[in-house]
């Protein structure tokens, strides 16, 4: 017997399908693929499937339903999502910004001995992309651009409170026939340090620097996740210089600074020197408790109650609402309806009224996932790396974001495909070449 994994592409984009068998093999023998990879971290992940090769001695991935294994469905992704940090109980959260490519090991299995092991690789961008980095007065960031000259619609993408640029987001866009910037604005040098008092001209400096850019055909979209998704909002809200925008698990409401990553009463943004309105937080004692109780007993700890208690009165809230009213181009707003970091369904539902009777309404874009949680979608999720469900703060603390692995992966592939349906509809001017 030669059994061996068989794979239709070693080198891939990260949102390829890839077709994954076991041949040669006997029949009803039980077959395990293994799989492994690392975060930005060096945290190592990994998952693994048993199956029962069928009559002509193959296992195939795409269309075999594990015995056992870290998935149960039938699933051509399930050994990339499922992975879970091999140090955590609970999984830890896999960190991946920048836009180098992802390793991963399958190692094969059979009847308990191993048989072959081929190393795959996905990659965000190829030679066909153009990677810059970008300091241009006060703006840094990532900038990727097809290398074909020509002008293609652009995109802004945000990140949320973590700070960082999402270089493999942009990547991955700008191999679609899009320039993307990958905008920093807090957090690196020559920035504020913290996610307090930004200036939203800091925002509209990118975006006339990017569309002024040569690759670019003048249309910027706008694209963020979480706090990135309420800035998103909130700049189209403000300025009249986008051509659509994209907003997951985002707030309906200005939510206050950060410092060191912990909210505190300091306001997010300013304009014309001016800060913005920001919710101001309450907070029950049964709430407190009750976090600190799942603390002690090193339970998930979900952040959910304290909107509860401090989204009760609407009217007090006016001030802090994005007037999402004023958003002239299309949206897309993406929530999983278990996110537990913020109630992002709730916040849509209350934006999806506000935009009932505004004549561009019938283009935007409003989709729900019920088993998803807040990491759900792009750009800060991708179905063929491990999804992100909960995370360690410390060695006794740690957080659930909400949904299942497979809820957020099922939830990260459709929005995906529906988010590059949405961009294709809003720039008409599509990947004009010079």
């Amino acid at each position: 017997m030669t059994a061996k994994l068989q794979i239709s592409s070693i080198n891939s984009y990260i949102d390829e399908q890839l077709t994954i068998e076991a041949i040669g093999c006997e029949e009803n023998m039980e077959v395990t693929i293994h799989a492994s990879t690392y975060d930005e971290k060096q945290k190592k992940f990994s998952s693994h499937a048993t199956f029962i090769a069928d009559k002509e001695g193959t296992v195939s991935v795409s269309s075999q339903q594990p015995i056992a294994g870290s998935y149960v469905k039938a699933d051509p992704s399930g050994l990339f999502w499922s992975m879970e940090h091999v140090d955590s109980k609970f999984g830890d959260y896999y960190e991946k910004t920048n836009a180098d490519k992802v390793s991963i090991d399958l190692v094969l299995q059979v009847e308990g001995k191993e048989m072959d092991a081929v190393t795959i690789n996905r990659y965000f961008y190829m030679n066909n992309t153009v990677k810059e980095t970008v300091q241009h007065g006060r703006i840094s960031g990532s900038l990727f651009h097809p290398k074909q000259k020509g002008h293609y619609p652009a995109a802004l993408i945000l990140s949320g409170s973590d700070g960082v640029t999402q270089e493999h987001a942009a990547a991955l866009l700008a191999s679609k026939g899009y320039t993307t910037f990958a905008l920093a604005y807090f957090g690196v040098e020559g920035l504020p340090k913290d996610l307090e008092n930004i200036p939203l001209e800091y925002f509209r400096e990118a975006t006339m620097w990017l569309k002024d850019h040569s690759y670019v055909n003048g249309d910027i979209n706008l694209i963020g996740h979480s706090r990135g998704g309420e800035l998103a909002l909130l700049l189209a809200a403000t300025f009249d210089d986008y051509q659509s925008v994209v907003a997951s698990a985002p707030s309906a409401y200005m939510t206050p600074g950060m410092k060191n990553g912990i909210f505190t009463s300091v306001p997010s943004w300013t304009i014309n020197q001016q800060t913005l309105a920001n919710v101001k937080f309450k907070f029950r004692f049964k709430t407190i408790t009750s976090m600190l109780k799942n603390w002690v007993l090193k339970k998930p700890i979900s952040y959910l109650s304290i909107w509860d208690d401090t989204l009760k009165n609407q009217e007090k809230l006016e001030k802090a609402r994005i007037p999402v009213e004023n958003i002239y181009p299309p949206v897309m707003f993406i929530a999983g309806e278990d996110d537990q970091l913020w109630p992002s369904s709730q916040y849509i539902k209350i934006m999806e009224d506000n935009l009932q009777n505004k004549k561009a309404s019938q283009y935007n874009r409003y989709l729900y996932y019920e088993n998803a949680g807040h990491f759900l979608s792009f750009p800060y999720s991708f179905a063929n790396l491990p999804s992100n469900v909960f995370m360690s703060v410390s060695e006794n603390m740690i957080l659930t974001f909400g949904g299942s692995k497979r809820g957020n992966a099922e939830a990260t592939k459709d929005s995906w495909k529906q988010i590059l349906i949405f961009l294709e509809e809003s720039n008409h001017s599509f990947n004009k070449i010079v």
